[in-house]
């Protein structure tokens, strides 16, 4: 049997912001979750909106984030992006994707293989 290395996990975050304020994004915010939501799946877990920050009266800025499990931060930044582009669909003229922006940061985590020691 051959041994297979586990992909690393990333936590995304992407800023997009969303044209036409707050009652235009209003209009679309329950849908827009309802389709990030349905793109969880093994590599891409716990998609979600984490932010809506108002840019001016005209613009509100959309943060989403999510697991990636990717061999690196670029895949799991082009993962990514791809969950926010299927979430979009059509209405990709109502975001200004030039002005988008992402982290990437590495989740890091302790294996531990016999119990600790008690002093």
């Amino acid at each position: 049997m051959i041994a297979r290395r586990a992909l690393p996990r990333y936590r995304v975050a992407i800023e997009v912001p969303h044209a036409g304020g707050w009652r235009s994004w209003n209009t679309v915010a329950d849908a827009f979750e309802r389709r990030l939501a349905a793109q969880a799946s093994p590599d891409v877990q716990e998609p979600g909106l984490a932010s809506e920050i108002r840019r001016g009266s005209d613009v509100v800025r959309v943060r989403i984030t999510m697991t990636v499990r990717a061999a690196d931060p670029g895949q799991a930044g082009v993962i990514a992006w791809d969950v926010f582009k299927v979430t979009v669909g059509e209405d990709v003229a109502a975001w200004d994707v030039a002005a988008a922006s992402a982290q990437i940061q590495p989740l890091t985590w302790s294996v531990h293989t016999r119990p600790l020691r008690q002093p």
